[in-house]
């Protein structure tokens, strides 16, 4: 029996969230699977460069030609619709195959993972033994998987859902996915580590403590291990993945021996933590151990929210802390939410002003509340008159107390009262016109002109798994248009062949770079094909629709404008509305109309608006406002 195993990465057009993409759950089930199942069932991980960077056809064309029996996909808000759609082209192939499903995104609520289908079983839970399990009795050949506990099982009616499977008691019994083959640092040279599974708080907005209801430890002579051989690895940072690793029961313990690998490589790491818990002599701890960075939840100061979600907050703890984490030289994100029960924009204010003021932040985050399957606020929704988006994230929408409009006030209030910018341009690198550029196999930038030329050629290329070089695009693709090639886009059977490629990959995200000479760039070729790309798809990375700057970010947009003293400047130009024809005026606060400016560092604030004057000639006509950004 042959079983493979995926989770995505989150995309991004810099390929930096895939560069650091580990299939953590996967490897745990692997390095489980493979210490109590018999050696003719085999398991194999898609290999790391596939999965991060590959396109949906690539990454179909090589599952089907390992010719699993199994295929596993590990589901999150980020990869569930791109992992459901990759499932059901296999099913379509193979229709033999069984597809199984887990993560936190499988849940008895989730209706939108019941109605989406694609696979055959959901693990629901801690899935190791589940897991095994499914793998044991699909062996044996007459062992009944629906009877299994912690299995869902989507039917036209419903769920049909199995009695629970208990957590395990000890997590002695699972073996560390690094140490036992299965997993290697991610290409940013970092790793996941997980000390414990379980949460101590109980946030109703939160699902990891109803899958963990307590907390369990990773055995100290593992975690030992597992540091040193990170450190010999050369590993540049490790991330724990601990809800609350300030909590963590013996924590001095695995500061020392963490202290203790770093003699060997002085990596560094980062956690969440909670900064009530923080002293200076704490803090000092974790400094000395490496620590460079904690993310601290503070969510809101608002009492009434904070009882809704169950959160406690102690200001004058909580300002204690951080200082101390900041005094010692380590890093402090602080997050806030937007839209949380009770919390009006005045309170999302008051929130961020308690930050800001007392200046308690190096990197200030803020996140919209997203209502996940599951979890108590997802349930209370309706009797609390939020509205929410029905697919992932969840965001939510409006609540009575928050009209859309004020959820994008927020970010706006935040960006004006830090000086963060909470939406900056995702932009490919590097921005030169390329021949034709890839990342190891997968193609990642080409001219306009050559889309004929690699999209339609009769012998497909040699390599493996690949049918057609549109079988190899990556998940992330830039095509570059200068004032010359824009022609060739107006070509009919260049303008099909780049849809097409959208068609069959319909997860890769898009950047057209345009390199426009003056003022009479055709604009409306490289736009309406945007809009034949965007019609034909329904992404997770567009529905940030309380973005301050235009909240279509799968396909994107950047010109690199000529200017009489920087020489070119990078200007994100956002999709325009099809029926938007009205001239500029600059002062526009509609997102759609307001292109992003990469600002010089030598530009001071007086020059800014005489040094922008030149941009707007060349900036289509949809543009009314320019935002300016670090261009760094």
């Amino acid at each position: 029996m042959k079983v493979v195993l995926l989770q995505l990465p989150v995309q991004s057009h810099d390929n930096a969230y895939p560069m650091e993409n580990l299939g953590l759950g996967v490897g745990s089930l692997k390095a489980y699977a493979q210490s109590v199942l018999p050696p003719d069932i085999s398991i194999v991980l898609g290999p790391h460069a596939l999965v991060n960077y590959g396109g949906d056809q690539t990454l179909v064309a090589w599952i089907l030609s390992e010719r699993p029996d199994v295929v596993g996909f590990s589901c999150y808000v980020w990869n569930v619709e791109r992992s459901l759609d990759i499932a059901r082209r296999v099913k379509a192939e193979r229709p033999q195959v069984r597809i199984l499903v887990g993560g936190p995104e499988v849940t008895p609520e989730n209706d939108f993972l019941r109605s989406a289908g694609g696979f055959d079983w959901g693990v629901v839970g801690e899935g190791e033994e589940t897991f095994v399990a499914i793998l044991s009795a699909l062996r044996s050949g007459h062992g009944a998987v629906e009877s299994l506990p912690g299995l869902l099982r989507p039917t036209p009616d419903g769920w049909h859902a199995t009695k629970p499977r208990p957590v395990m008691r000890t997590l002695d019994p699972i073996p560390s996915p690094y140490l036992s083959g299965a997993l290697h640092p991610s290409d940013a040279g970092t790793i996941l580590l997980e000390t414990v599974r379980g949460c101590p708080n109980r946030c109703t907005y939160c699902y990891y403590h109803k899958r963990f209801p307590h907390v369990r430890s990773f055995s100290l002579d593992r975690l030992r291990e597992e540091l040193h051989w990170a450190a010999h690895r050369a590993v540049s940072e490790i991330y724990f993945v601990d809800p609350c690793f300030t909590r963590r029961k013996d924590l001095v313990a695995l500061l020392g021996m963490i202290e203790e690998a770093r003699r060997i490589h002085a990596f560094t790491f980062q956690c969440e933590g909670t900064a009530e818990d923080v002293t200076p002599a704490l803090a000092h701890s974790l400094a000395r151990a490496g620590l460079t960075q904690m993310e601290v939840g503070l969510q809101t100061v608002n009492p009434r929210a904070l009882a809704r979600i169950r959160r406690r907050f102690d200001p004058n703890r909580f300002i204690a802390g951080i200082r101390a984490l900041r005094a010692a030289g380590v890093r402090v994100m602080v997050d806030v939410m937007v839209a949380l029960p009770e919390d009006s924009l005045e309170d999302v204010k008051r929130s961020i002003d308690f930050v800001v003021e007392n200046d308690l932040f190096d990197e200030l985050s803020l996140y919209t509340l997203c209502l996940l399957p599951g979890t108590e606020l997802r349930r209370q929704a309706t009797a609390l008159g939020m509205v929410f988006h029905a697919k992932p994230p969840y965001h939510v929408v409006r609540t009575p107390r928050m009209s859309s409009e004020d959820i994008r006030r927020a970010y706006e209030y935040a960006e004006e009262a830090s000086g963060v910018d909470f939406f900056p341009p995702d932009l490919p690198a590097p921005l030169v016109p390329p021949e034709i550029r890839r990342l190891g196999p997968h193609l990642i930038a080409f001219p306009a002109e050559k889309t004929l030329e690699i999209f339609e050629r009769k012998e497909p290329p040699a390599g493996p798994y690949a049918e057609a070089e549109c079988a190899r695009v990556a998940q992330t693709v830039s095509v570059y248009v200068s004032e010359d090639s824009v022609k060739a886009l107006k070509d009919g059977d260049a303008s099909r062949a780049l849809v097409q490629i959208f068609e069959k990959n319909p997860w890769t995200l898009l950047t057209f770079v345009l390199t426009p000479k003056g003022p009479d760039f055709p604009w409306a070729v490289v736009f309406s094909l945007a809009h034949k790309v965007l019609s034909a798809r329904d992404h997770v990375m567009d529905r940030e629709h309380f973005s301050t700057l235009d909240p279509v970010r799968s396909v994107q947009i950047v010109a690199l404008l000529p200017h009489p003293v920087s020489g070119r400047v990078i200007v994100r130009i956002p999709v325009p509305h099809p029926e938007e024809s009205e001239p500029p005026v600059p002062g526009s606060r509609r997102t759609v109309d307001q292109a992003w400016v990469g600002l010089p560092e030598d530009v001071s604030a007086e020059e800014e608006a005489e040094w922008l004057q030149p941009l707007w000639p060349l900036c289509p006509p949809h543009i009314r406002r320019l935002r300016l950004g670090d261009r760094q």
